[in-house]
């Protein structure tokens, strides 16, 4: 009988477990009135924190923690999860990177609100 638990050269599984994903927690669920002339519930993004991961059963990734306020008369707070593959966060931090140095160079006779 073999004690071995893990064997160690078998490469990290990929497919269900290797997805790019977000996680909105049930609460958003009452937070977003059901009217048929409403669009969606306005929430400001309050802080950020991420770290690394690298587990044998998902590989390596990045797991963000997003949490977002209420607007308005509303209170609250919540926390959005994003968990990204390395190359996915790669991807969108080259890419907000590339999009804020666009935005400095817009001329603010170019802008505008919507």
């Amino acid at each position: 009988m073999s004690t071995e638990l893990t064997k160690t050269d078998v490469p990290v599984p990929r497919g269900r477990f290797s997805r790019n994903t977000m996680a909105f927690p049930r609460e958003l669920r009452d937070a977003i009135p059901d009217l048929p002339t409403y669009v969606g519930r306005v929430l400001e993004l309050d802080s950020m924190s991420a770290q690394p991961t690298n587990t044998h059963l998902f590989g390596p990734r990045v797991h963000l923690k997003l949490v977002v306020k209420e607007t308005g008369k509303l209170t609250g707070e919540f926390t959005v999860r994003v968990d990204l593959e390395v190359e996915s966060a790669r991807a969108l931090a080259a890419t907000l990177t590339q999009l804020a140095d666009q935005a400095e160079k817009l001329e603010a006779s170019t802008s505008f609100y919507l």
